[in-house]
């Protein structure tokens, strides 16, 4: 049984024992760097005690104590536990543990998108993205700041992209779209009316365009070209924040990326080295 376990079923425990059990549960962290000297003052017991609790545990003293819950507690670091992804804290939670339950979040959430991706879906999504003389995308919200981060990869590969709803010009942009063109909607929940609307459009023009979403069974995913799904677990309004949608929609868009620049991996590369020697030939190098 491990240690903290013992230690929270406090099996046969003086009063003592009791008292530095409760003190060691309580600070779990703080306990990775305390010697039994200070242990013994904060819990108001001595060396003594310390040590017949440690026995108890089946130990040969504080120092195979501390070796033994510093193991453990490294063990629980790299477990991954399934998170709540509307309510990954609360209330009373150390920052540590805060720390552990975002990166469960985001390991969880990563591996739900992974086990979603269908490889032709995401061969034909960058085929569409790179062979489009520009890319308008729609996006909204946290979203947009998802949105602004592909377009900023996306120039490095001298692609033109266009943020459709930024500024609210999204209709002025949809009208000057034409079919040589590609439409991407980054859309958590995809039943935006005006992005249903802007769908129509596209579908009457013949204008290809990519959702990304976890209503893959909506219109807008259901009329798209192509459909990239978003494992569906955030409740609309009653969460904290967006972590879960924002970062499996970072996700999607940097395996997008990274499959746009596999198509002409090798131009991409010495670009990028022309583009830097441009640079340190220039007096710009110091703004990039």
């Amino acid at each position: 049984m491990k240690l903290l376990s013992q230690l929270a079923e406090m099996k046969q425990f003086t009063p003592n024992e009791q008292s530095i059990a409760n003190y060691i549960l309580a600070h779990q962290e703080k306990m990775l760097h305390l010697n039994i000297q200070q242990l013994a003052k904060a819990t108001y017991t001595s060396h003594s005690a310390i040590n017949r609790l440690t026995h108890k545990l089946g130990l040969t003293g504080f120092k195979e104590f501390s070796l033994s819950l510093a193991r453990e507690f490294q063990e629980s670091q790299h477990q991954l536990t399934e998170v709540d992804v509307n309510y990954p804290f609360s209330l009373g939670e150390s920052s540590l543990q805060i720390a552990k339950e975002i990166a469960d979040l985001m390991k969880n959430t990563i591996d739900k998108n992974l086990a979603l991706i269908e490889d032709d879906l995401l061969s034909q999504t960058a085929q569409l993205l790179d062979q489009a003389e520009r890319i308008f995308i729609y996006a909204l919200g946290d979203s947009q700041i998802r949105a602004k981060s592909f377009q900023n990869k996306l120039f490095k590969i001298n692609k033109y992209v266009v943020i459709a709803t930024e500024l609210s010009e999204w209709a002025h942009h949809t009208l000057n779209v034409t079919p040589r063109d590609c439409a991407l909607f980054l859309t958590y929940h995809g039943n935006s009316p005006s992005y249903i609307k802007v769908s129509r459009y596209f579908q009457q023009e013949q204008i290809p365009c990519v959702t990304i979403t976890a209503n893959h069974q909506g219109e807008l995913a259901t009329s798209s070209t192509i459909c990239i799904e978003l494992p569906d677990d955030e409740v609309k309004l009653a969460k904290i924040g967006t972590f879960s949608s924002q970062i499996a929609l970072e996700y999607i868009l940097n395996v997008i990326y990274g499959c746009m620049y596999k198509i002409d991996y090798k131009h991409h590369m010495e670009n990028a080295a022309r583009s830097l020697r441009k640079f340190q030939n220039s007096d710009m190098i110091d703004d990039i």
